[in-house]
């Protein structure tokens, strides 16, 4: 008998169905809300994460380097780059609840990634830890995989539809056009030119990435204004979107205004302006832990009622 033998092969297919059947769950629908939700308690998870390595690192070498960006060089490397790119990939993929905020999301997301791909300059670098070229190449490296990431979304999106219909606003067109212009200076800086421009090609990188995460912030708020029912008009998050915006900015300034005149006050205002994003992440995932599921439901009722609509 061959073993190959068809009768052979459709018994070992049916056993495994079977135990699929019995010990596999099968997809649930919360199972993509549940994903939305890791994502967000993920990202505070990974700011922790950055946290505790950094404690650790300074609590052994008895000293804080002047900037988290410093820890590059120290044995928060490692923690320092993944918890970066980490970061960018999830604001990337989270999909923002207004246009503008999401196009916010997405140029902050890759942002982070040249953030963590562009060390800060140091007066002697620890050997190994730096390369002109090595930077270079996984600068290119990431906008390979954006294009591709870009490409995959365009081609899937024609092919199988989009969840929600593309739309683009002027907010989002100005959105657009700030982003790309954070990223060109990011790339003539990383060339060599416009030296006039203040801070390194990794400073740029940062402020640019901060500034877009404060219109996050401010633009969340307007859109947690406008999304208000007539029976929570007294909600307190648009107020405290707008008070954390405002923090951001002034700590943001305030990195900016100190750089050149204390260096270990960087460090603790970078600190801060992480633990105010943190914290409006953290209100916001409380805003919209089951107004998701609500808006799964809606999108799932609209998606039933289209194929009447048609007919």
């Amino acid at each position: 008998m061959s073993i190959f033998d068809t009768r052979i092969v459709e018994s070992g297919v049916e056993r495994i169905r079977r135990f699929a059947d019995e010990h596999v769950e099968p997809r649930r629908r919360g199972d993509t809300i549940d994903t939305y939700r890791n994502i967000r308690v993920g990202l505070v998870s990974l700011v922790l994460m950055l946290g505790v390595a950094i404690a650790v690192d300074s609590i052994e070498a008895g000293r804080i380097e002047s900037s988290i960006s410093r820890y590059y060089y120290t044995s928060v490397h490692a923690v320092f780059i993944g918890a970066l790119c980490a970061t960018g990939a999830m604001l990337m993929a989270y999909k923002g609840r207004s246009e503008v905020e999401d196009v916010l999301l997405n140029y902050a997301g890759f942002l982070a990634f040249l953030v963590a791909f562009i060390p800060t300059p140091v007066g002697s670098p620890p050997p190994g830890f730096t390369s002109p070229d090595w930077v270079r190449w996984n600068v290119w490296a990431a906008f390979a995989a954006t294009a591709a990431g870009l490409v995959l979304w365009f081609v899937f999106g024609r092919l199988r539809g989009y969840a929600s219909s593309p739309h683009r606003t002027w907010a989002g067109i100005v959105a657009r056009g700030l982003g790309v212009l954070a990223v060109i200076l990011v790339l003539v800086r990383l060339s060599g030119h416009w030296t006039w421009i203040p801070g390194s090609t990794h400073d740029v990188a940062a402020v640019s990435m901060f500034i877009g995460l404060i219109l996050v912030v401010f633009f969340n708020g307007l859109a947690a204004l406008a999304d208000r029912g007539a029976d929570d008009v007294h909600s307190w998050y648009p107020w405290a979107y707008a008070v954390i915006a405002a923090v951001m900015a002034l700590t943001l300034l305030g990195i900016i205004c100190v750089h050149s005149a204390s260096q270990s006050w960087v460090f603790w205002v970078e600190v801060a302006l992480l633990a105010e994003f943190a914290t409006f992440w953290v209100v916001q995932t409380l805003e919209l832990w089951d107004d998701e599921e609500s808006a799964a439901l809606v999108e799932r009722q609209d998606a039933e009622q289209r194929p009447e609509d048609d007919r």
